[in-house]
């Protein structure tokens, strides 16, 4: 299959002052995957994202959106290509979940721009797709995590675009909503969706991936298919644990290993 890049990114390098978090980081996006950045705390994955989208600027190294270097872009622009959900979401009014849906379509119409009949069909039409159609008149703000991720997913599809960035999506998520969520969004990815979404969790990473890069300390130390990239001696380096990879029928798990103390 030919592949087609969304996303490039050359050598990168990043630090703050006196803590450098990114060395010479080369990844590449391509249509139509599901690429899950898998690390611990610190070593880079959220710093990544910031990068791509353009929120923070790179001393070294290029990142290419399509076919132009991220600098040349706008932030307006970029959302033209790339929806981007983050882990958590506060708003300082207590919007409606339709208004917050309606919010994605800001560049197509421009933030100042009165909403259009086509706007709100749009941002209904989202959360159809998404399920959630009954929540349209619900307050954001009483919403639960769960509820607010769908919402946020439903937002992201309001843009129009085909490519999503999630930083943690299952972040404060209890265990029924995190896999609503990751079954979610694979459903997208079947539809044709692309997806880089950062994840400390080497479950999700394998149910929901076609390719997993593995940070740890600033750095990419694996990059392929999740089967081949998650296995125990990589859980060892990265985390400092033991775990065993069971297969049980189609789907895999990391099962960490540990010793009970007596009760």
């Amino acid at each position: 299959m030919e592949l087609n890049p969304i996303i490039t990114v050359n050598d990168l390098h990043f630090a703050y002052p006196k803590r450098s978090v990114l060395e010479g980081i080369d990844f590449t996006l391509n249509r139509g995957e599901v690429v899950s950045l898998l690390g611990p705390n610190g070593c880079g994955k959220s710093t990544l994202i910031r990068l791509i989208l353009k929120l923070i600027h790179a001393k070294q190294g290029e990142i290419w959106l399509e076919n132009k270097t991220i600098h040349r872009y706008s932030h307006r622009e970029i959302a033209k290509h790339i929806a981007y959900i983050p882990q958590y979401h506060n708003v300082p009014f207590n919007y409606s979940v339709l208004e917050m849906v309606m919010m994605g379509r800001v560049s197509k119409s421009g933030f100042f721009a009165a909403a259009s009949a086509n706007d709100r069909a749009t941002a209904y039409a989202s959360l159809e797709r998404i399920g959630i159609a009954d929540l349209a008149d619900r307050a954001f703000g009483h919403l639960s995590g769960g509820q607010k991720q769908m919402v946020l997913l439903a937002r992201a599809l309001t843009q129009e675009v085909n490519t999503f960035i999630m930083d943690e999506p299952v972040s404060g998520l209890d265990y029924g909503n995190q896999i609503r969520l990751l079954e979610l969004i694979n459903d997208l990815a079947r539809q044709g969706y692309t997806f880089l979404k950062t994840t400390h969790y080497p479950d999700h990473a394998l149910m929901v991936s076609s390719r997993v890069v593995v940070m740890n300390e600033g750095r990419i130390i694996a990059n392929g298919l999740p089967e081949e990239v998650i296995n125990s001696s990589m859980i060892r380096e990265v985390y400092g644990i033991e775990a065993d990879l069971i297969t049980h029928n189609t789907n895999t798990w990391c099962i960490p290993t540990f010793s009970k103390g007596a009760l």
